[in-house]
């Protein structure tokens, strides 16, 4: 059977919407891998109170994300597919309807702030609770404790600011000279919550040269493809991060 060859002007408005559709704008988000931040260089000053210096490293992980105000064409979309290390989600499943960097930022700021305070009495209240750690409950002062962090928002490294507030805090050492890696929330009472960009998180804290990686239970079924180099320990608590790394 023979097929008739498709008249010209139709292939070239097929050629024309193949190309319009491969250049239009598209609501996706790229999720890249960001930077990995000491606590114990300058984010973490303990004044008033006596503390004792970490023997290892301790990271703050973070990612990039293309802000709400870009429309992500297709070249992009599958350049980053192709990328081991970037990840594309639906723009819905990043930002909220209505977000702009804007907004963006601010709420990014806030969500830090809030992390930190959290991360503080979590912290607190885990020593008040362990007197092995040889801290007594009037010992401890939050208004001791203060962070700077000008790199990074939002309310994923609120574990890993709870455990440098801990090792600063007692002379029992966590880290072991240990280069160590994590992310997670942090509630005033010791959970610690999912976050997003669980893998661009793992990558970075390799690269960085992390050993162990802490990662909240929550994002347990995300992880996959882990470099080699690296131990992922998943916890669901303060109290499981500190017992992880004392092992």
């Amino acid at each position: 059977m023979r097929f008739s060859p498709l008249p010209r002007i139709v292939l070239i408005l097929l050629t024309v919407f193949t190309a319009l559709a491969f250049v239009a704008p598209l609501p996706f988000a790229i999720v890249l891998p960001g930077q990995a931040q000491n606590i114990f260089d300058k984010i973490i000053t303990v004044k008033n109170q006596k503390s004792y210096a970490a023997t290892g490293r301790l990271d703050l992980m973070s990612i990039r994300v293309t802000n709400p105000n870009t429309w992500i064409i297709g070249p992009e979309i599958v350049y980053s597919w192709l990328k081991a290390d970037q990840a594309v989600y639906p723009r819905s499943a990043i930002y909220p309807d209505g977000a702009t960097q804007e907004s963006e930022t601010k709420q990014a700021k806030a969500d830090m702030v809030n992390s930190q305070d959290n991360a503080t009495t979590a912290a607190l209240s885990f020593l008040r609770l362990h007197p092995e750690y040889g801290i007594s409950a009037n010992d401890l002062h939050i208004r001791n404790i203060s962070f700077d962090v000008k790199k990074t928002g939002g309310p994923s490294g609120g574990m890993i600011f709870a455990i440098g507030v801990i090792e600063l805090l007692t002379e029992k050492d966590l880290l072991h000279g240990r280069h160590v890696a994590g992310t997670g929330t942090i509630s005033t009472d010791g959970k610690v919550g999912a976050i997003g960009g669980i893998n661009e998180k793992i990558r970075s804290a390799q690269k960085a040269g992390a050993t162990i990686f802490l990662a909240p239970f929550g994002n347990r079924n995300e992880i996959e493809h882990i470099p080699a180099g690296i131990q992922v320990r998943i916890v669901s608590t303060l109290s499981e991060a500190v017992l992880a790394l004392n092992k």
